[in-house]
């Protein structure tokens, strides 16, 4: 047995796929990036640097390094479907892509909202906010992922205040969709399509 664990260092050795830790500072990098949550948009599992578990999308032993743009962070669970062929390659790919773009595009509040709309979009009663609670989803509105509904204002008697109902736009559907799809070719499609109008 000892020789196998031998051969299996030396075959590691000569291929160059010798695995490097992540330092602590690349760790809360990838944390941040995914903003503490597994990199798989449908996993709501909250990480932490002791139990995140750093994917390499081009693997070590095709010569991936340690560089922020080739990790993305999974919680175990998804990390585990991966290597069981469970979550495609594409789909890992896919997900990076759109982190580092929202990351770029949004602040992490601005993508919690984006996600919020989505799974609150089918509510039988609608939800409505202030003036001051749209405010909230000004980046989304800005971008054209969201929009104004509806909006009813107070009679002349009443105290002034005004309602609005906020949506996402079908892009903005569009784009988590195929966010948390995690279907790369459809995405493109999708964002080719959408370019196209």
């Amino acid at each position: 047995m000892g020789n196998a664990k031998g051969a299996t260092r030396s075959l590691k050795a000569k291929s160059g796929s010798h695995r490097k830790k992540l330092t602590l500072v690349q760790k809360h990098d990838l944390l941040l990036e995914a903003g503490y949550r597994c990199g798989n948009p449908r996993c709501t599992v909250i990480l932490a640097v002791n139990i995140l578990q750093d994917h390499h999308i081009v693997h070590v032993n095709e010569q991936g390094g340690n560089q922020l743009s080739n990790l993305l962070v999974l919680c175990p669970n998804c990390h585990s479907l991966y290597h069981a062929n469970q979550i495609s390659r594409g789909a890992i790919r896919h997900w990076k892509g759109l982190l580092v773009a929202l990351n770029h595009a949004f602040d992490r509040r601005g993508m919690e909202l984006l996600r919020f709309l989505y799974e609150t979009r089918n509510n039988s009663v609608p939800l409505w906010y202030s003036a001051d609670g749209v405010l909230q989803f000004a980046s989304l509105l800005g971008a054209g992922l969201a929009k104004l509904a509806d909006q009813t204002s107070a009679t002349p008697w009443q105290s002034p205040e005004s309602r609005h109902q906020v949506v996402l736009s079908e892009r903005g559907i569009q784009v988590v969709e195929a966010w948390m799809a995690g279907d790369e070719k459809k995405y493109l499609e999708l964002v080719k399509a959408t370019g196209s109008k």
